[in-house]
């Protein structure tokens, strides 16, 4: 790794989702950027992580649901998954979806968690003929939902938000090797549970790594046997519950 990268490695914590100190490793930069600066970029990109991973979840709980062979509207509107969105969100984080203004985190996470959530909602609204199908199974899976959300939150704000694993399914997701290297440390068995990993200089601006774990739900696609199809055609990996399952990735340059 390039020496001039500052490594920043923080545990998710609410302590430190909610603005006080947390205990962190940093390497000496001599970018010019100002350290408030970092750790407010920091801030904002761990929570964005949160708030996407949020999403996924909630998609990921209401599998059955979309699946049900019976139910034609299945009453997953994009304000049902508001509200579980904002709940899940809360859990995670502390934070109030709808009380955002008076938080405490930086004006860019504010700003930038709200245009998270109205892309989130726009792509449940633009799903709704995957989710109220009235046979079959939904394509609608964390996976697809992750990728529309991160896909539509870049292009109307210039942040980069994407899922990527060392064997992504999509090519669209291959890490690059920033994002390799974290990727290869999150998959260590003796990496600690939940640890991001970020860097910041003024040329590349903020990156951190957000990593992903295996649920119950996940297994019913990614788990065992491995090679045996899913429900969307494509060989399982085999995946263990609580393992490594990639990493939500986020950049923030820093003149935005």
């Amino acid at each position: 790794m390039v020496s001039r990268l500052c490594w920043v490695a923080g545990v998710v914590l609410l302590a430190a989702i909610q603005g006080e100190a947390a205990t962190a490793e940093r390497t000496r930069h001599d970018d010019g950027v100002a350290f408030q600066t970092i750790l407010d970029l920091e801030h904002t990109a761990r929570l964005l992580a949160i708030l996407l991973d949020s999403g996924r979840s909630v998609i990921n709980e209401n599998q059955a649901l979309f699946d049900d062979p019976v139910k034609g509207e299945k009453g997953f509107t994009p304000e049902a998954f508001e509200r579980q969105l904002s709940n899940m969100f809360r859990d995670r984080s502390g934070l109030n979806l709808a009380e955002l203004d008076s938080a405490r985190i930086p004006p860019s996470a504010k700003k930038w968690l709200k245009e998270l959530l109205v892309a989130s909602k726009q792509v449940v609204k633009d799903a709704q003929p995957e989710i109220n199908q009235p046979a079959g199974r939904s394509t609608l899976i964390p996976a697809v939902f992750g990728s529309r959300v991160a896909g539509l939150f870049t292009e109307r704000t210039g942040v980069r938000l994407k899922q990527t694993a060392l064997a992504p399914r999509n090519p669209a997701n291959a890490p690059d090797a920033v994002e390799r290297s974290a990727l290869e440390m999150f998959a260590a068995p003796d990496y600690p549970r939940e640890k991001t990993i970020s860097e910041a200089t003024a040329k590349s601006g903020l990156r951190l790594m957000y990593p992903l774990y295996v649920t119950r739900q996940c297994l019913d696609c990614h788990g065992e046997p491995k090679g045996a199809l899913d429900k969307t055609g494509y060989p399982r990996e085999g995946l263990r519950l609580g393992q490594n399952a990639g990493a939500i990735s986020v950049v923030i340059h820093i003149s935005q």
